[in-house]
């Protein structure tokens, strides 16, 4: 399975070797991991996404072209991964240069249920032109949707869109993404039956 290990081990400025001290591993198991020349475990899953700062869905491959990845369902309370990404038609990110998905589960502000919300992924440091929109953003801790309302020292303050919410703190996010894209479903109209 490809992954996304080198793409976080570089937008984090760790070199193999230094990867590998932290994972208490060789450069060369790194070096495996990366180029799928080894089958990566869970738990090599887990503790690369510990050390990167990022949640284990981030590390896992892009959808095949034409596809958005799905990574999680947003409820009241926050964003609960899901445990299998699923894909989307890559129309609905068209407006991102690297889209992920998220599927609005109940009514929150101004989202209803059913609604999919099309983010473009940023590094932390170009994401803070989004500051006063509706973001994503993923750390360690996992994934989180809100108002994107301050971003310094390298953390990440979002406020979620239901009434009463507190601010969640995002320490040194792996990355943010802005809504650049809201699909809503309505009901089909039914037709009255011709007379009989």
């Amino acid at each position: 399975m490809h992954t996304r290990i080198r793409h976080f081990r570089k937008q984090r400025g760790f070199t193999q070797g230094e990867l590998a001290a932290q994972l208490a591993t060789t450069a060369a198991t790194v070096s495996r991991l990366e180029t799928a020349d080894m089958t990566i475990s869970m738990d090599w899953l887990e503790r690369i996404a510990s050390v990167l700062g990022v949640s284990v869905p981030d590390l896992l491959d892009a959808p095949s072209p034409g596809r958005v990845a799905c990574l999680g369902e947003v409820r009241r309370g926050g964003v609960l991964p899901l445990a299998e990404s699923s894909a989307l038609p890559v129309s609905l990110g068209s407006a991102a240069r690297e889209p992920l998905a998220f599927k609005v589960m109940e009514q929150m502000g101004a989202y209803s249920a059913g609604d999919i919300l099309v983010a473009d992924r940023l590094s932390p440091e170009k994401a803070v032109a989004a500051l006063g929109h509706d973001c994503f953003a993923a750390d360690a801790g996992g994934y989180g949707f809100g108002r994107f309302i301050s971003f310094a020292a390298g953390h990440c303050v979002l406020v979620p869109p239901e009434p009463g919410a507190l601010a969640r703190e995002f320490l040194r996010p792996g990355w943010i993404a802005p809504v650049v894209t809201l699909v809503r479903h309505f009901p089909a109209v039914r037709m009255p039956r011709s007379g009989n």
